[in-house]
């Protein structure tokens, strides 16, 4: 991000002032993006355009090669397979949810290189990073959380939003990214344990999932663009409250 130094201390002022209530703020955004999620509009957002779906399928292609060409994909037998597996019933939760998923070409894959998280592209196009999921002892049902929240932000096309706005040096302008960054992480929360209860992993291991966040997660962090997992685990316990109703 390029900017004066007095507009980006402006910037993080504004923001950290702004996240001074993570609880409340997470409780608002997260209603508002179930009404979203669960009201189709009139431009498509069900579904992403083929245009999109195709620029993330070379996108993805062109990690997948760097990641090959370094052998860092794919390069742990029992890891794909366990990631596959769980991944399996999730996909299959996600056509439930938005049925055009159903026609997607699901890709999943693992890697081994420690810069890589987890992320879920249009289309379906899945990467995990095997040092993430050891790193936070994931059981399969926290992993299916993992995994259930990528997707989410695939089913709501948040890459797409993201790749239709702009950078603004301006500081309420980088307060309403940042703002709509961190509704879309709670709507990706929201739909992912609604996939990962779908795909019937019990509601204590989606929620410990939050917790084991929270736990690692160090003192003082501030992520403009990510609620603090603290506030994530304590709406995820909220969330998982409502599963039944």
């Amino acid at each position: 991000m390029v900017g004066n130094l007095s507009t980006r201390k402006r910037s993080v002022t504004v923001l950290q002032s702004a996240m001074g209530r993570p609880l409340a703020l997470l409780l608002s955004l997260f209603f508002l993006s179930a009404a979203a999620f669960s009201q189709p509009t009139q431009d498509g957002a069900w579904a992403e355009t083929q245009a999109f779906r195709d620029a993330a399928a070379v996108r993805y292609r062109a990690i997948l090669g760097g990641l090959g060409a370094r052998r860092a994909l794919d390069d742990d037998d029992a890891a794909r397979e366990r990631v596959r597996r769980i991944a399996a019933g999730l996909i299959i939760a996600a056509a439930a949810e938005r049925p055009d998923t159903a026609a997607w070409s699901w890709e999943v894959h693992v890697t081994s290189d420690p810069a890589q998280g987890a992320f879920c592209m249009a289309g379906g196009k899945v990467l995990v990073g095997s040092v993430l999921v050891r790193r936070l002892a994931l059981d399969d049902g926290e992993l299916a959380m993992l995994l259930g929240h990528e997707m989410g932000h695939a089913l709501a096309s948040h890459r797409r939003e993201v790749a239709r706005g702009s950078i603004d040096t301006d500081a309420a302008a980088e307060v309403r990214q940042a703002e709509l960054a961190m509704a879309q992480e709670v709507e990706a929360d929201r739909i992912g344990m609604r996939l990962a209860y779908r795909a019937g992993w019990p509601v204590a291991s989606l929620v410990s999932f939050y917790d084991k966040l929270a736990a690692a997660e160090q003192p003082g962090t501030f992520n403009s663009s990510h609620p603090s997992a603290a506030s994530r685990a304590a709406l995820a316990k909220a969330m998982a409250a409502k599963l039944g109703d």
